[in-house]
């Protein structure tokens, strides 16, 4: 029957015996709650260790059951226990004894409270039987489960005592459904609002390229500030990467030349300052990182919409064709790059994208301010960004880049093959009015109140076009900067918060807004961690370098470290950019991470309580979101520094953004994206005037990472991974279900192998809700399942398209590096096979294979996460 009854129990002064007095008061409840505290300082290392505090939250018989047959022997040896009693000092509500164990010469100050329903008797049984487990005098508590009575119940009690356990005066460790503990209050009470803004400001009062000086004044920067602010470990970790600049003495730029060669139009270098005063040398000129030096000369320009490659077939079934030709495309929809490598599948000789209005100032044509009045983007915006598919420095795959390391000659690296270049809208008006040609398809004009043409030719006979790239690549350093909170108990195992620091320009959004909230995280558990908070296992921030130019930073280490984080890796939880907008926060995460987020999210305030929301998840659930109708996706993409964690080594992980209203916007990047006009006078004046919503993603982050670092067992669902899986073969069925059946090729074998998964999955679930008692070996086993689970999905030969995607369940859209793809080996051979024109008889076969792979990873993880008692 449900119970509470109160007890107060002291030890008074023995002569060969003991004596327990109680006072006992029935209430009723539902659970039986029993707490103690014990504080205990080494008169021999002056150490301080705090003991034994802990909530317990258990019915009766999952407590008693393994003790009920040794309570009456220990209750005979009280005697022993209490020989080293000295003196006992009487409060009114608790009871102080002072003790001196002979054995350890331990001084031990200890207060008992309870409150419980037992019996006298097994009440003073179970209060003896934890100061002998405290005392040391008890069979070693820290052992498996094993077939005695005695060492049963000790390893009962002590698994009950260490969750909930207070490790300083008034703070509780994550236990049962509770997974932040007090330091998830106290965390929500340290972050400020303030200070983030305050390190926006720094971050953004220059612009910070990835190997420039002003990128490695940050990185020092905040390597002393982490330090400061109490982490265990600060360092810079460099890497020699391949990096491509604009040649600032021959700026990139775009030309319109008459009949007689002279020059009628040349394209900005430099958007036009709000202020009227120049950018100093912190802010680049135009360019695309990666886009190879040449120059291209021609009387043909081709309109190919957002260059995907969809568009490029549908310009070719309008009977132009794109080899050898330059083609202009507009910037959104999907990755830059994705655009490039498209031009190149149809071999064109050069590309230039720019931002069209209707993306980026959709008022423009009815005549709405742009920034600084709004966030439209004004005429001379000027979008920069890397345009590299293969992340991670070209020139070192699959092995990182230190110094030293041998690099692959030019010639066989897989960066950009043509000359790409980026301009505003006001310049890509000046090209467009002079293209000739028919007209393009309705939904493909813009708004730029001119008349949209495909082209190939130039409108004014004798006129040609000149695309002149001038960039240049070269090895430099790059710095990640790397703080540690070294962990309590399981310092080998690590949860990884990360964000890229460097930002085209000032990058007060992308990343600054993110790294501001780290730099706030950081600080406020490093002040936990000063109060004397520690986590059980480690946490890691990780600022990388170089991510904007394509992950270079995390994708180092990653290759790096790769065999350390195979084994000890929790969870990558990245943060790329906390804010686009601020309408609903988006949410794409590896199935494994699912459950903690909901939790966090139901733990965290909402970031503006006069919306009527009290909890940030009941502002998530009640708006609309990217992923509706669902909560959030598994679809990551390579859109950030999470892709080498779980393509290269299968490591959990996550990617927030606070976004806009997608049933009113439709943007893939938000209009000030990549250009100078990304200040902090935009966050400050229109985005998050009040930093409410950085200090939410903060919230949310940190969360995550003590429910992570600090739960006995990780709080993680496998059932959510089914939930994936089925999800993958649905679509794989939908997508290519008759084509597989008319060739004769079966998914029926990997459904099975996810049957059988389901079936581990479950009881995993089952048996982990039956423990009465988990010991650290038992914790350290169950968490290793689920740490492994994920990182089952890699597959060393990878995708065949992709080697580098190594993930056969999770993965990147091959056409859109924005987008997620599950199975995408199996896509990308499936898109090989039917593309291929002629015998494609092997292709089919490498269709095969690759179904044969993902059935064997997933049956990876059903070895994995089956009872290890049985193999």
């Amino acid at each position: 029957m449900p119970f509470k009854l109160t007890l107060t129990l002291f030890f008074g002064e023995v002569d060969g015996g003991s004596r327990i007095l109680t006072e006992i008061g029935e209430q009723g409840s539902k659970n039986a709650r029993l707490i103690t505290r014990a504080l205990i300082p080494s008169l021999q290392t002056g150490a301080q260790h705090s003991l034994a505090k802990h909530i317990l939250q258990k019915e009766k018989h999952q407590i008693l059951r393994p003790c009920m047959g040794v309570i009456t022997k220990i209750r005979r040896h009280a005697n022993y226990f209490t020989r080293g009693l000295i003196t006992t000092k009487t409060t009114t509500k608790i009871r102080k004894v002072t003790w001196l164990y002979p054995d350890a010469h331990t001084k031990i100050n200890m207060s008992v409270q309870a409150w419980t329903g037992l019996s006298v008797g097994v009440t003073a049984g179970l209060a003896f039987l934890f100061v002998a487990s405290l005392l040391g005098v008890a069979r070693d508590p820290w052992l498996p489960p094993s077939a005695t009575a005695e060492e049963a119940c000790l390893s009962s009690m002590r698994s009950h005592m260490e969750d909930g356990m207070h490790y300083s005066e008034g703070r509780v460790k994550p236990f049962g459904s509770d997974y932040f503990g007090t330091a998830g209050e106290e965390l929500l009470r340290e972050m400020k609002a303030e200070r983030i803004e305050d390190y926006l400001k720094y971050l953004t009062s220059q612009g910070h390229m990835a190997g420039t000086k002003q990128d490695l004044e940050q990185a020092e920067h905040l390597r002393k500030l982490w330090l400061e602010q109490g982490l265990d470990q600060v360092f810079l970790q460099p890497y020699h990467v391949q990096l491509s600049h604009p040649d600032l003495a021959k700026p990139n730029k775009v030309y319109l030349m008459n009949e007689k060669g002279e020059v009628k139009f040349t394209s900005a270098i430099f958007e036009e300052p709000l202020d009227g005063v120049a950018y100093d040398d912190s802010i680049p000129p135009a360019f695309l990182a990666f886009a190879p030096a040449g120059t291209v000369v021609t009387d043909e320009l081709v309109f190919v919409n957002y260059g995907t490659y969809e568009d490029f077939v549908a310009v070719e079934e309008m009977g132009i064709k794109v080899a050898g030709r330059v083609v202009i495309a507009k910037f959104g929809s999907i990755f830059r790059g994705d655009k490039v490598q498209n031009a190149e599948r149809f071999n064109a000789s050069g590309i230039i994208l720019y931002t069209d209005p209707s993306d980026y100032h959709p008022e423009s044509d009815s005549g709405g301010l742009a920034y600084p009045h709004s966030l439209w983007l004004p005429g001379s915006g000027i979008q920069r960004g890397s345009i590299v598919v293969h992340d991670g420095d070209p020139t070192t795959p699959n092995y990182p880049a230190l110094e030293g390391a041998y690099r692959l000659p030019e010639d066989e690296t897989d960066s950009p093959k043509i000359p790409a270049h980026t301009l505003n809208y006001n310049d890509a008006r000046k090209l467009l009015v002079n293209m000739g040609g028919p007209e393009v398809r309705e939904e493909w004009k813009g708004r730029l109140n001119i008349t949209y043409r495909m082209g190939p030719k130039l409108a004014r006979k004798g006129w040609t076009l000149k695309l002149e790239v001038n960039n240049k690549k070269h090895v430099v350093p790059t710095y990640n900067v790397i703080g540690l909170i070294r962990g309590s108990e399981e310092p080998d195992r690590y949860v990884i918060l990360g964000n890229h620091r460097d930002a085209w320009t000032f990058g007060s959004c992308d990343p600054s807004s993110a790294t501001a909230v780290q730099m706030e995280l950081a600080r406020s558990l490093g002040q936990l961690v000063k109060q004397g908070w520690r986590p059980r296992r480690s946490i890691v921030f990780g600022s990388w370098g170089a991510g904007e130019y394509g992950f270079f930073g995390p994708w180092e280490w990653v290759e790096e470290y790769l065999k350390v984080f195979q084994m000890r890796a929790v969870a990558h939880l990245n943060v790329d950019l906390a804010i686009i907008y601020t309408y609903n926060i988006q949410i794409s995460a590896t199935p494994l991470l699912h459950k903690i987020i909901k939790e966090a999210t139901k733990k965290a305030p909402a970031p503006d309580k006069s919306l009527g929301y009290e909890t940030l998840w009941d502002h998530w659930t009640s708006r609309y979101r990217a992923a509706s109708p669902e909560l959030l996706d598994w679809k990551l993409g390579s859109i950030s520094e999470h892709a080498p964690f779980y393509q290269g080594i299968g490591v959990p992980t996550l990617y927030m953004v606070w976004e806009i209203n997608f049933n009113e916007f439709n943007w893939s990047d938000y209009p000030l994206y990549h250009t100078a006009f990304e200040d902090f006078d935009a966050m400050k004046n229109i985005l998050d005037p009040e930093f409410r919503y950085h200090l939410s993603m903060g919230h949310l982050w940190g969360l995550i990472a003590i429910g992570l670092a600090d739960a006995r067992i990780l709080p993680m669902d496998p059932e959510d991974e089914t939930i994936m899986l089925r999800k993958m073969m649905a679509d794989l069925k939908r997508d290519f279900g008759e084509t597989l059946k008319e060739k004769g090729i079966a998914l029926a074998p990997v459904e099975t192998t996810i049957d059988h998964f389901d079936d581990v999955a479950r009881d995993f679930n089952r048996r982990l809700d039956t423990y009465t008692n988990i010991s650290p070996l038992l914790a350290r086993q169950l968490n290793d399942q689920l740490l492994m689970l994920e990182k089952c999905y890699i597959d060393a030969g990878g995708s065949p398209l992709r080697p580098h995607m190594k993930n056969m369940v999770l993965g990147t859209n091959n056409f859109n590096q924005y987008d997620g793809w599950t199975a995408p080996g199996v896509r990308d051979a499936i898109w090989e096979a039917i593309s291929c024109q002629g015998k494609c008889i092997q292709k089919w076969e490498t269709v095969k294979k690759q179904i044969s792979v993902l059935q064997y990873v997933i049956h990876s993880a059903v070895l994995t996460m089956k009872d290890f008692q049985s193999f």
